[in-house]
């Protein structure tokens, strides 16, 4: 099963619901970016560029919350820069999980075997772990060796400590 059938449910009821209601048009998921900060300097993102004003701006676990709060979507990706980097990342996971949101986590994967020390599986959270191909491409395309064994290093401690993981790669011709 591509999602869970949990997320299925929840993501059939809230579209009948707004469907229902004549909502013509509602969100599905809640891009959040809580930090740009990235441990990386890929030469494919340009978030270096995109960024270089905001680059050390965080917005706070209050401000993050309240827009989780404010968008009815049932699923918040945290994404950025590296969630991981973002230092009250774990109080923002338990406060989106205790709204009943789904969330995926997307993270380059290099921060992720220590970060499972602070984080529990729950059934509405799932690490999305970004790969960019076989260990060359990956570590040409993210500038530095061995990101692809720290990565799934990190997803093989998932599994076994029993996230939902996925990937997410960006094909590069």
């Amino acid at each position: 099963m591509r999602f869970p059938l949990r997320l299925n449910y929840d993501l059939t009821k809230y579209i009948i619901g707004n469907k229902l209601k004549k909502v013509d048009k509602f969100p599905l998921v809640l891009m959040l970016e809580p930090t740009h900060l990235c441990n990386l300097a890929c030469s494919g993102c340009g978030r270096i560029r995109e960024y270089a004003d905001t680059i050390q701006e965080m917005m706070s676990l209050e401000e993050c919350l309240s827009s989780v709060d404010e968008c009815p979507a049932p699923v918040v990706t945290i994404t950025g820069g590296e969630p991981f980097l973002y230092p009250p990342v774990y109080d923002l996971i338990d406060g989106v999980l205790a709204r009943g949101k789904h969330i995926y986590l997307c993270t380059n994967g290099l921060l992720l075997d220590k970060a499972l020390d602070r984080m529990r599986p729950h059934p509405n959270f799932t690490l999305n772990v970004h790969m960019d191909g076989l260990e060359a491409t990956q570590d040409r395309i993210l500038e530095r060796k061995g990101t692809i064994k720290t990565a799934i290093e990190g997803i093989k401690k998932a599994k076994a400590l029993g996230f939902r993981v996925c990937t997410n790669t960006t094909i590069f011709k």
